[in-house]
């Protein structure tokens, strides 16, 4: 019985006979003292150890499990003893045990040296003997014809790349021994240095023709953006200067007019004369200032040098967007304050006594005439001075008597508890009484001059006990909770838990 070993050969685990492993080690030995003034001896070893333990895989294929000897020598056989490669006499008797050992070691791989894309054609020139450009053309022809793509691509993922010299030399049908396997290592790394040394040359004789060239290419991308500067910045000038002026209306309104100016709808927005001129004087600046510099720095890409006045542009511009914007800013601010105090005023005090009480909306009349719908955009609505608003508040709740109460209450914001009031008690709104029926209009309105500061309208009523509430012939519950709702014209009243 023979002394076994455990080693690891070219990434592989073999067990081998004791005397197969002196005999290994003795020919690794040799064969470092053989390539000792060789480059890349160490890349030269590593191939020949892994082409060691494929041949030595082959001998033992599936029913062995031990190195002996004789698979020692056989592999040995294939690769050639370290002496016989400077011996270049001996080469045709080299040439001859490689070729035995090359006979069925041919393998399809994919050659990236020389690849266009994934190296199959030039692997598949290679394992076929043939130029790689009719592979190429195959494959485009395939391409039209549907399948080209998909074949393409499946052999990418199931055919490996060539990565090591043995491979390499498979893939070509050549024999793998020490003398092919240095002489591939050898090309590869003249090949590598060559193609370095190449394009190190070809690097340095077109850098100032590749710098001219992204030059001439940045230049002409910059006359292309400047041009569209100029047009865009001409354009805007024309359309702003249309809109500020008036002469064109973009804000969608109702009632006396169809469309708003900016100029109109900024002073509902911000009615305080302080705030609305800091405002509309930033958006002057920023609105004309912006596109004049835009159509400064377009002539700067178009001409390229400008003299130091034209320079000035550059600073001037900046800064008045820089300052429209802080006024734009500083204006907004100052119209927030507006919002800062909230006041309500009852209107008036209504009560009636009766079993039951019906609301129900007052119609709306135009021109003695009743308006059954209304559609399309209704952003703003304003008739003779007056902002007309949609949207009733309805609250109700218990009684603490046998009388039905209704009250009317006006509310808006203000920047103090004065300008509240005063705007509060300028809206308009129709409520009264018929019999058991209590009229309420779901429109109200206030003055253009006092703006849109949150102007609204609650009606609050209280129910007796046993007595009944209906709204649009709806009866609600009034259950000892408080309810509210927003009566809308011509739509369902719906009310939740306050």
């Amino acid at each position: 019985m023979k002394k076994t070993l455990s080693i690891h050969l070219g990434r592989q685990l073999f067990v081998i006979e004791e005397d197969a492993y002196d005999r290994l080690q003795t020919y690794l030995k040799k064969l470092e003292v053989s390539l000792a003034n060789e480059s890349g001896i160490t890349e030269i070893v590593e191939d020949i150890e892994m082409r060691f333990a494929e041949l030595l895989t082959q001998y033992l294929g599936e029913t062995r499990q031990v190195v002996t000897i004789s698979d020692i020598e056989k592999a040995i056989s294939s690769l050639g003893e370290p002496e016989e490669i400077t011996e270049e006499a001996e080469q045709p008797k080299q040439q001859n045990q490689s070729n035995q050992d090359s006979s069925g070691q041919k393998r399809m791989y994919r050659d990236m040296d020389n690849a266009m894309l994934g190296g199959l054609a030039s692997g598949l020139s290679s394992y076929l003997g043939i130029d790689p450009v009719i592979i190429r053309v195959i494959f485009v022809i395939f391409g039209f014809m549907g399948f080209g793509v998909p074949v393409y691509i499946l052999l990418w993922v199931i055919v490996p790349s060539a990565k090591t010299p043995s491979e390499r030399l498979q893939m070509k049908g050549k024999p793998v021994n020490i003398d092919t396997l240095k002489e591939e290592f050898e090309k590869t790394t003249n090949r590598l240095k060559d193609d370095t040394i190449n394009a190190a040359n070809k690097f340095k004789a077109n850098n100032q023709h590749l710098t001219n060239q992204a030059t001439n290419v940045l230049r002409f991308i910059g006359k292309i953006f400047g041009v569209f500067l100029i047009g865009g910045a001409l354009i805007w000038l024309i359309v702003f200067s249309l809109i500020v002026s008036g002469i064109i209306d973009v804000v969608p309104m109702t009632g006396d007019q169809e469309f708003a100016s900016l100029y109109e709808f900024l002073q509902l927005v911000s009615p305080v004369n302080k705030s609305f001129s800091l405002i509309w004087l930033g958006i002057l600046l920023v609105g004309f200032a912006g596109p004049l510099l835009s159509i400064a720095i377009g002539v700067r890409l178009l001409i390229g040098k400008v003299n130091k006045y034209y320079k000035l542009n550059f600073i001037i511009l900046p800064t008045v967007i820089f300052v429209g914007i802080i006024l734009g800013i500083m204006g907004s601010i100052n119209s927030a304050r507006d919002y800062e105090v909230y006041s309500e005023v009852e209107n008036q005090h209504l009560t009636i006594n009766a079993n039951e009480l019906q609301i129900e909306e007052l119609p709306l009349i135009v021109n003695n005439r009743r308006i059954v719908s209304n559609g399309g955009i209704d952003f703003i609505s304003v008739h003779n001075k007056q902002i007309m608003e949609h949207g009733v508040h309805v609250k109700y709740r218990e009684s603490n008597d046998s009388l039905f109460h209704v009250s009317q209450v006006f509310s808006a914001h203000g920047i103090d508890r004065t300008s509240a009031q005063k705007r509060s008690m300028r809206i308009k709104h129709q409520l009264h009484v018929e019999g058991n029926k209590l009229m309420v209009d779901p429109y109200y309105s206030f003055p253009l001059t006092d703006g849109l500061r949150n102007q609204e309208i609650e009606i609050i009523i209280e129910v007796p006990q046993g007595k009944k509430l209906f709204i649009n012939d709806q009866e609600v519950l009034v259950d000892g909770k408080e309810y509210v709702g927003v009566m809308y014209a011509d739509e369902p009243f719906e009310a939740y838990e306050d």
